[in-house]
Formats: structure tokens, C-alpha cells, sequence
């Protein structure tokens, strides 16, 4: 395994430096993940491959550990909730798109591209938006399931 992280490293330190394509470089740790999977192989996932419509409701799985799991999820325009919910560990949802209003532990705050938002474990949330979807990646720690 230590030839392999080795590998890793020289490679990440080539493309780095610009000597190595993008092609060259996807390949070659496409095949140090041991196959043509996306890099599923090292955890590699790529959110934009994964978002969904902007009309309905979506959430995908992107990797489970023992000690995290991730998520992106889209939620539509003009989306309300008010049946909040919690989680047994903590949640980090950061916005890559849209924005929404999130409410925390009663508290509401608006949050945007861009912006980090933490839910501690237990606390109870939900999201509602605006006039504009929100696509965002989520990671609970430890995993939900």
C-alpha cells in the first residue's frame, strides 16, 4: 500500500507542477483506483455528475464510512417544510448552488452559495427556498444508516 500512496503523491505533485494533462492524470489515478469506476476506488466523486432536477426533490449518496457519510441533494423553488427533523451526530450542508432559508433549533438564518452551515447532533432543522432551487452536499458524521 505504500507504493500506491507513493504513486498518489507523485502523480498529484506532477499534475500540480502543470507537467501532466487533465486526461493523463484522470486516467493514470483512474488505474491506481483499480479500474475505469470515476476513482470510486479512492473516494473520488464528482458532485455535479450527481445533481438532480431542479423541480423535485433529490438526494444521492455519494460515500460511507464508519465515520461519515455524504450527500448532495436539490431541493426546488418555493420548497416548505415544516416538519423539521434531527440527527443522531452532527450535519454539515454546504451550498454549491441557490440559496434557502434554514432554521435551526428555531433560529432561521438565510444561506447561500458559498456558505457552510453546521446542525449539531440532536439539533432539529429543515430548509425551506425562495424562488430559486438549492443543490447542495451534505455530510453527517457518523453516518445516518
Amino acid at each position: 500500500m505504500a507504493n500506491k500512496d507513493f504513486e498518489v503523491r507523485q502523480l498529484l505533485k506532477a499534475y500540480r507542477k502543470g507537467l501532466i494533462s487533465d486526461e493523463l492524470f484522470e486516467q493514470q489515478m483512474m488505474e491506481l483506483a483499480g479500474g475505469s469506476n470515476g476513482g470510486a476506488g479512492l473516494g473520488v466523486e464528482n458532485v455535479f455528475a450527481h445533481r438532480g432536477n431542479p423541480d423535485k426533490p433529490s438526494a444521492r449518496n455519494l460515500a460511507k464510512t464508519p465515520q461519515t457519510e455524504s450527500m448532495v441533494f436539490t431541493i426546488p423553488a418555493n420548497f416548505h417544510n415544516d416538519r423539521e427533523n434531527s440527527h443522531r451526530g452532527d450535519q454539515i450542508i454546504y451550498v454549491i448552488d441557490g440559496r434557502a432559508t434554514a432554521r435551526v433549533s428555531g433560529r432561521e438564518q438565510e444561506i447561500k452559495a458559498g456558505d457552510v452551515l453546521t446542525i449539531p447532533a440532536g439539533a432539529m432543522h429543515t430548509l425551506r427556498t425562495g424562488n430559486e432551487p438549492l443543490f447542495g452536499l451534505t455530510i453527517f458524521a457518523p453516518p445516518e444508516r
